[in-house]
Parts: structure tokens; C-alpha cells; sequence
């Protein structure tokens, strides 16, 4: 039988991947008079004495400063921020996903964003993607149209955008498709909005809460029964394959399946397709039940279709001179390497140690998998 944690959620796939450790962002002690509230993933709205809002962490540091005229709750790693009368996004570290340009912004689903600029609207993606002239580009649809709505037409999510009178219908499986073709990235892994998880052992404090409430949307990790997570359960071999194999599957958009034969262990029909797919040789693991190094996991996810896919946003050179406990001909270190250059991995402290030998819990894999599913998450280094 499959383990529950690996049963579908809903019709979607599962998927899994690496650890999460933020790098250093400029914190303050709260001033004087600054009000705290209503934490949403590892990180609480903070309100000045003279009315402007920031982020704080648990400590009460102010990590995001007090410049803003309003801010929603984070929400998948995203917070809508107000900037005098401009709207905008963040991510958790301040950046600006979105710049705060726009008199209306609506998160239509799938990280497409209903935008006004001046009197026209248009539709905006969270992630950059190819302009066709060589650069890049956010505009989905261009600001051209006197108004654009995100309804139910017949029952079908529906994009309604209006120009000079004329209405364009477009269903939203077209524009998932036209994600695809445009070279959207994480197209694959389209966040869905309003589905977020309620776990019993996750808390709106946990650094966590916001990988787990990632992957659980994006159909890559469910619960492991009664309401519960269990952020603290160790990975083994057997669970990293299957979650490699889920992730090929989607990024290749196959029909991988998960049922086993009942002469069969569950995870065999992960460990037969990873084979097959050149993500593992044959007899490389002799056990699938212990559990999973963060060395071997690194060497497993890195050889899948969409971690090979993924463009280096950090040097190369200055990873290998930066990750203080893997050197070159150390088990799986190109791939460990590779993994920081993409912006997958941070390491585990502020000096980027990875600790190869180590295992891996079921939180850790949570922020992995959501920074190889969602390009916005991914993390410059230096």
C-alpha cells in the first residue's frame, strides 16, 4: 500500500525537494510605540506610531520597514503592499515581486495578477518571462483594456477583458496553456488561489508554515493523516524517489502513476520510472527504507528534468568558494553546488554549511520543493 502521505491530493501529483535557511536581512528592534499582530507565516504585520506598516519576525524585529500606506498578510510567501497610492508585491525578505506601480492589483490564480495602470488594465505574471525580442517582460496582457475581470462564465473560470465595448472571453485552461507556450516559468506549479492547508502541528509562527502552505497548494506534499503535517518526520530513500518521480512527471506533463502491484513494494513503480527517466542507475541505493542523506537528496533532485532546466542565478565559482563543508570530488557535490548556484539551497546557517551526511525532515523538504516549483522563491546569494 502507499503511504498515506503519498496519496493524491485531489487530482494533483505529489512532489518534494531540499532545506530552507534564510539569509541575513537587516533587522531593528521595534521602536517605541509599534504595534505587532496577527502572525501569517513566520512573520506579523507591524503598524508605527504614525500609522505605516511593515513586517516583524518573532523576535519583534522589524525585517521588512514601516514605509507602507497598507499591507495584506502574507499568503504563500506573498504580501500585497500599498506604497502611498500604488499597489504592489513582496516576498518574504522585502523584494519586490511585483513593483508598486499599479491603482488596482487582483491575484487572478495561478501567479497572474488583474492590474490597473492610470485608466487601462491589463494582466501582469509574478515571474518574468521571454518577451520574444531577447529580454524579458511581466505584461501578460497588455495594458490596452478599459476593464479586466477574473468570474464564472458557465461555470468555467473565466478571464472577461473589455476594449472599445468588445468583450474577450478567454477560459482559464487557455490562458494555463498560453502560460506554457510564453515560457512562463513555474507554469508547471501554478499557485491556486484561496487553498491553504490547516495543519494541527503547523503554527502561523513556525519558519515553516509558509513552505508547508506552499507545497500543500501546489499539489507537491499533502498531510500524513488527523490533521497533521509532521514537519519533524525524517525522509527516506523510498520517499525522495517517489517525490523525484512525481516532479518529473509534472514537469515533463506525463502520466506517471503511483499504483504498485500488489507483489510489489509501493515505492518500486517511483524507483522503476526514475530509472527509466536516467534520475537513478540501476542498484545505486541497496536499501530504499533508511532514511535519506541530504547528500543523496541533493543527488537525486538535481537529475531530475526541472532542477536540469533551472538557469544559475548565483556564480558558480563563488558557491564552491562559499559552502565551507563540501569540496570538489566529495559525494554529489555538482549537484550540491548546483543546487545553491539555482537559488534552490541556502544552506543551514548564515556561512551556508550544508551538512552532507545529515538527514531530512519533512519541513526542510517543503521549502525545497516549493523553491524548485516556484521561481519567485528562489534566493540570489550573494
Amino acid at each position: 500500500m502507499v503511504p498515506k502521505m503519498f496519496r493524491p491530493l485531489g487530482a494533483s501529483l505529489l512532489l518534494f525537494l531540499l532545506l530552507f535557511t534564510a539569509l541575513p536581512i537587516p533587522v531593528a528592534a521595534a521602536p517605541e510605540g509599534t504595534t505587532i499582530w496577527g502572525y501569517q507565516e513566520g512573520l506579523a504585520k507591524a503598524q508605527s506610531a504614525d500609522g505605516k506598516f511593515g513586517f516583524a519576525n518573532l523576535q519583534r524585529e522589524i525585517v521588512i520597514p514601516m514605509q507602507y500606506t497598507s499591507v495584506l498578510d502574507f499568503s504563500l510567501g506573498l504580501s500585497q503592499v500599498q506604497l502611498g497610492s500604488r499597489l504592489g508585491v513582496i516576498r518574504q525578505d522585502g523584494t519586490y515581486l511585483i513593483p508598486p506601480e499599479y491603482g488596482s492589483l487582483y491575484h487572478m490564480d495561478a501567479g497572474l495578477y488583474i492590474a490597473q495602470k492610470g485608466t487601462k488594465w491589463g494582466v501582469l505574471s509574478l515571474v518574468p518571462f521571454p518577451d520574444g525580442n531577447g529580454g524579458t517582460t511581466q505584461i501578460f496582457y497588455d495594458f490596452v483594456y478599459d476593464s479586466a475581470q477574473f468570474t464564472q462564465v458557465s461555470g468555467m473560470d473565466t478571464l472577461l477583458l473589455t476594449e472599445n465595448g468588445q468583450r474577450t472571453v478567454i477560459p482559464f485552461y487557455q490562458i494555463s496553456q498560453l502560460m506554457l507556450e510564453r515560457q512562463v516559468p513555474s507554469a508547471r506549479f501554478p499557485l491556486t488561489r484561496g487553498l491553504l492547508p490547516d495543519f494541527s502541528d503547523v503554527s502561523p509562527r513556525d519558519w515553516f508554515d509558509v513552505w508547508v502552505d506552499l507545497a500543500y497548494n501546489l499539489g507537491l506534499m499533502s498531510g500524513t493523516g488527523n490533521n497533521r503535517f509532521s514537519p519533524q518526520h525524517t525522509m527516506t530513500v523510498a520517499e525522495a524517489v517517489q517525490l523525484a518521480a512525481e516532479m518529473e512527471s509534472r514537469q515533463n506533463g506525463d502520466n506517471f502513476h503511483t499504483q504498485a502491484h500488489q507483489d510489489r513494494v509501493w515505492y518500486q513503480p517511483a524507483v522503476d520510472y526514475c530509472i527509466a527517466s536516467g534520475i537513478l542507475r540501476a542498484g545505486e541505493f541497496s536499501s530504499y527504507t533508511r532514511p535519506v542523506t541530504r547528500a543523496e537528496m541533493a543527488r537525486i533532485f538535481s537529475a531530475t528534468a526541472l532542477a536540469r532546466a533551472l538557469p544559475n542565478i548565483n556564480s558558480i565559482a563563488k558557491v564552491k568558494a562559499a559552502v565551507p563543508d563540501v569540496k570538489a570530488g566529495d559525494y554529489a557535490a555538482d549537484a550540491i553546488f548546483g543546487l545553491y548556484a539555482k537559488g534552490i539551497l541556502a544552506g543551514t546557517d548564515s556561512s551556508f554549511t550544508f551538512r552532507s551526511s545529515a538527514t531530512l525532515t519533512r519541513a526542510e523538504a517543503a521549502a525545497i520543493v516549493a523553491r524548485l516549483a516556484r521561481a519567485e522563491q528562489r534566493l540570489t546569494l550573494f
